[in-house]
This record gives structure tokens, C-alpha cells and sequence, in this order.
């Protein structure tokens, strides 16, 4: 710019004196303009060198292919770039709770920005695609040489006995056949499909929870060819895993398939990360890096079939285009798979203790709480307080039984025999204050500080009055912790059950929507078994 300029002639014809005070000026300017570029090449020069340098989080298969294109782009953009290969399933639950260990993202497929997106804590900031993908390989199915005739459809293959799904809480590729079950159902088959897909859902989940599938795709195939089974792989594992895959073809139903993406995306907003993340975007489309992926056994970001390798050519796309079916379906396994961790509150404050019907409240919740307790089976652990405000108590509530498994060996035989015996007695509880807040705050505080990860954590809570504890906390500070301890990584929910019209609907509904969970009423005497009993089942 200061060289074009010290190149103009004097459009005024003038010469002499003026042209050359103005040719010094000029000159002057150059000179500074120079001295400017080289301060801000050296400037430039110690930021790529000494700057901290744009994690890039990527799916483990890729890493090589990621590291070299980020080294261009370092090299060409003047950035810094730290490529880790981690599981898809951690860099997602560091980005949920906003950990800023990375930058940059690539996982194996655009799901994990969905369930990141309906699960981001207060502060975290949103995921954003700079590229849709930058290879792509489709979801396949391995299916036994020697079995005969593959299913021609999603839910056929989950209903199979000797199919395996992976374990969809960890792997995009294992939370495929549920997900293309669902659009199976949504491309205009009637409604109760969907329900066929859910209860096809529950049986695999079952069967699978005793005996968690492993997730790296060599060590799945190897598991499932010494059973004589099936599963699901993407195409590029199933070629990479060379020997291991020879007893099995790769097929795909009828109907098509889901496929992995690798998008890119930004997960901070550190300065200039859109710049670094448009330059390894870039990088990652260049045709050193298309061919990089196409040795690797990659599919282009269109999906055209493989040259080489055993392939199952053309395939018909599906896509999952609302975020919310996936987070309600892996939510929907997750409930399912896991074993419930839980810890029953009973209120039995003086208003518990009024008639409804032919019986009081508490009996009919005794009666509810019985039942449900039939429904739990022994890998589930369950612990139980009786809360009510009392004269001369130090404390709102009464721990009735430890959270433990039901099975587990106790003195009165088993945990579960334990926790019978205590249910049936609250009916000689009943008195005093319905302290309803400070309970749920110690309950919520209690299952949160011994969380279960390997389980559903959860409070439920049975009350038929109002918080009538004037030493307690209020509402809208109760409101306020629980939605502040709200930990994603931590998860517990609590269900809120109301024993007849006297419950206050509207605070149990608030406080359970600060914790991600739910409420239900019981209005009528004759409904409280039954919803007890929904809300048991459904678990959130």
C-alpha cells in the first residue's frame, strides 16, 4: 500500500519543491509502514511459536489424518495446534459441564453435538459446526457368513436374539440401529411402530445390561464372532479390523442407513478460534487430506461407495434432523440399561394422616409403595427416609434404610426384606409438620454426594401436603440450589409424586424441572397405586 502510493505521479502536474517535500512524506511513511510489518511479522512470528497452542479433540481412528492436516494449517495460518485422540463419549462430557480442555472438536458423528446441545450446563458455551463433515463412513451391519439371510430392517435386526447394539451410551455407531429404527417407524408407518421400536428398545437393553458389550470396534467384532452373533460397525472398522472381520458380511437393510460425518466444530470462545477453526477446516478439505481419508477407508463427505475394500456400495441415506429424538432415545437406554440407584422420601406429616375414601393417605401410599418396591428388581439400590417437621427433632427427617442393593445380605435377611419392614410401619408415623423443602434439598444432596455412575441416581418423593415448616428454607431458595447443584455429570433427578388435590402441584412441579426430572399427581384415592407405578417405570 505505501509503495502503490509512492508510485503516484502528482495528478496536478505541479513539480519542484512540493513534489519533492511530498516525496519525502511519502517515503517517511513507507519507511514507518515497513518498520510496522516487520514489528508485526516478528509479533505474528512470536505467536506461533510461543502462543498457547488450539486443542483439537478428535475421534481416535482419525487422529494421524487430523494431526497432519492441523500442521499445514499451523504452518500456512500461523497456528499452533495440539491434536489428542480421545473417545468421542469424554471430550462430550467435558464440553456438557464446560470444560475447556479443548478447542476444536471432530467426533465420529454430528449425534454427539446433539446430545451436547440439549445438555449444556448454564455458562457452557454452544458447539459450533464450522464443517457438516469432512469424511464419512455409513453404519453397517456384520452379520455372520454362515446365518443365512440378514434382516431387510432396523427393527427386525434389534429384535434378532443373537444381535448386539455396542453400548449406544458411548458409541454414535451403537446408538445407530435405535435411531434408524425410529425413522424406519417415522417414514409414514403407523404410531404404534413406534411403540414396537420402544419395546424392541427395552429387550435388547436388558439383555445387553448384564454383560456391557465393549466398544472399541476390533474388540466388539472379536467378542461377537466367539458368540456367534452380529452387530453393528462403520464400514472403515470393519476393514481395518482385517482378520477379525473375515467370518462376517457387511450388509445394510433395506430402509439404508445412518453414517458417521466427523464433523468439525468449535467448543470455546477463546479469541481467534473462528480463524483457527476455518484454517484446520481448510486443511482437513484439501486433497492431500481427502486421499489421507481415502487410504484410511473413508468415505468422501457425500458418501460415494468405496474403490477398494470390502464395501457395501450405494446406500440409501437416513437422517435424524431433530436433536430431540436423539437425547430422548439415548436418555430412553440409558434408563432402561441402567440399574436404578434411588432414594424413597415419604412424607408422614399429620396431613398424610386424613381420610381419603375408605383408608387415610398414608395407607394408600404405603399400599403404592409396596407394590412398586414387587416391580424393583435386586440389581437396583434403594434407601428410605421418613421426613416430617417434629417437636424436639434435630433433624426434618429419619434415615429409615440405607441406599444398598436390594439383594445385598442385611438382618432382616435382605436389604430389601429391610426396606418392606420399614414401609409398612410409616403408618404409625404420621405427625407433625410436612417439611417438605429442607428434606428434598438433604435428600437431592445425599444421592448426589454418593453418586452411582454405573446407575439411574434419583430422589423420589411422596407427599400429600404443603411445606408448612416455618423454620425452612423458602421456595425460590430451594429453586435456586437445586438448579445450581445441578450437575450433568452427576445427574439425579427427582420424581415428585402428589398424594391426592391436597398436594401442592405447582411447587412439586417446579422443583422437579430443576432437576431434570418429573412430577405426577394422584387425585383420586384409587389413583395413587397406579402412579406410583408409572413414575417407577418411567424413572426421569
Amino acid at each position: 500500500m505505501g509503495g502503490r502510493h509512492a508510485g503516484d505521479k502528482d495528478p496536478s502536474g505541479r513539480g519542484g519543491i512540493t513534489a519533492f517535500g511530498v516525496g519525502i512524506v511519502v517515503l517517511a511513511a513507507v519507511l514507518a509502514l515497513v518498520l510496522v510489518v516487520r514489528d508485526d511479522e516478528n509479533s505474528a512470528s512470536a505467536d506461533c511459536t510461543d502462543g498457547d497452542p488450539f486443542v483439537v479433540a478428535v475421534a481416535p481412528e482419525i487422529e494421524p489424518i487430523v494431526a497432519e492436516a492441523a500442521a499445514r494449517a499451523g504452518d500456512e495460518q500461523c497456528f499452533s495446534y495440539d491434536v489428542v485422540g480421545e473417545a468421542p463419549a469424554l471430550t462430550a462430557q467435558a464440553v456438557t459441564i464446560g470444560d475447556d480442555s479443548a478447542d476444536l472438536w471432530v467426533p465420529d458423528s454430528s449425534v454427539w453435538l446433539s446430545r451436547v446441545s440439549t445438555q449444556l450446563v448454564d455458562g457452557a458455551p454452544e458447539p459450533r459446526t464450522i464443517v457438516r463433515s469432512v469424511a464419512s463412513s455409513p453404519v453397517v451391519v456384520v452379520w455372520p457368513k454362515d446365518s443365512g439371510e440378514a434382516p431387510k430392517t432396523w427393527l427386525a435386526l434389534l429384535t434378532h436374539p443373537s444381535f448386539t447394539a455396542g453400548d449406544p451410551l458411548a458409541s454414535a455407531t451403537a446408538a445407530a440401529p435405535l435411531l434408524a429404527a425410529y425413522a424406519e417407524a417415522a417414514r409414514g408407518v403407523t404410531p404404534t411402530a413406534f411403540s414396537t421400536v420402544s419395546a424392541a428398545q427395552v429387550t435388547l437393553a436388558q439383555r445387553q445390561a448384564g454383560n456391557p458389550p465393549p466398544v472399541e470396534p476390533t474388540a466388539l467384532l472379536t467378542a461377537v464372532a466367539a458368540a456367534r452373533g452380529s452387530t453393528v460397525v462403520s464400514e472403515q472398522a470393519f476393514n481395518a479390523a482385517g482378520p477379525v472381520s473375515e467370518g462376517f458380511d457387511p450388509v445394510v437393510p433395506e430402509s439404508g442407513s445412518l453414517g458417521l460425518g466427523y464433523p468439525l466444530a468449535s467448543i470455546t470462545d477463546r479469541p481467534a478460534i473462528s480463524r483457527a477453526a476455518s484454517a484446520l477446516g481448510d486443511a482437513l478439505m484439501t486433497p492431500e487430506a481427502v486421499e489421507a481419508f481415502a487410504d484410511a477407508g473413508f468415505r468422501a463427505p457425500l458418501g460415494d461407495p468405496l474403490d477398494t475394500g470390502r464395501t457395501v456400495g450405494a446406500i440409501e441415506p437416513m437422517a435424524i434432523k431433530d436433536p430431540k429424538v436423539v437425547a430422548d432415545t439415548i436418555r430412553r437406554w440409558s434408563l432402561i440399561a441402567m440399574p436404578g440407584r434411588t432414594l424413597a422420601v415419604v412424607d408422614v406429616s399429620k396431613p398424610m394422616g386424613g381420610r381419603v375414601g375408605g383408608s387415610t393417605k398414608m395407607a394408600l401410599t404405603v399400599q403404592a409403595a409396596l407394590k412398586g418396591l414387587g416391580l424393583m428388581p435386586n440389581s437396583w439400590s434403594l434407601g428410605s427416609w421418613a421426613f416430617a417437621s417434629k417437636a424436639g427433632s434435630k433433624k426434618d427427617w429419619t434415615e429409615l434404610a440405607a441406599i444398598r442393593r436390594l439383594d445385598s445380605p442385611d438382618r432382616a435377611g435382605t436389604h430389601r426384606a429391610r426396606i418392606v419392614g420399614a414401609t409398612s410401619r410409616l403408618t404409625k408415623q404420621v405427625g407433625g409438620k410436612t417439611s417438605l423443602y429442607d428434606t428434598t434439598l438433604a435428600a437431592y444432596r445425599a444421592v448426589q454426594a454418593s453418586y452411582d455412575p454405573k446407575a439411574v441416581n434419583s430422589v423420589i418423593i411422596l407427599t400429600g401436603g404443603r411445606n408448612v415448616d416455618p423454620g425452612s428454607i423458602s421456595e425460590a431458595k430451594l429453586l435456586e440450589t437445586l438448579k445450581r447443584e445441578r450437575d450433568p455429570a452427576r445427574p439425579v433427578v427427582v420424581i415428585a409424586i402428589g398424594v391426592t388435590k391436597d398436594a401442592d402441584a405447582f411447587t412439586l412441579q417446579k422443583i422437579a424441572q430443576a432437576t431434570g426430572g418429573q412430577v405426577y399427581l394422584a387425585r383420586e384415592p384409587d389413583e395413587i397405586v397406579d402412579v406410583f407405578i408409572n413414575a417407577l417405570q418411567a424413572r426421569y
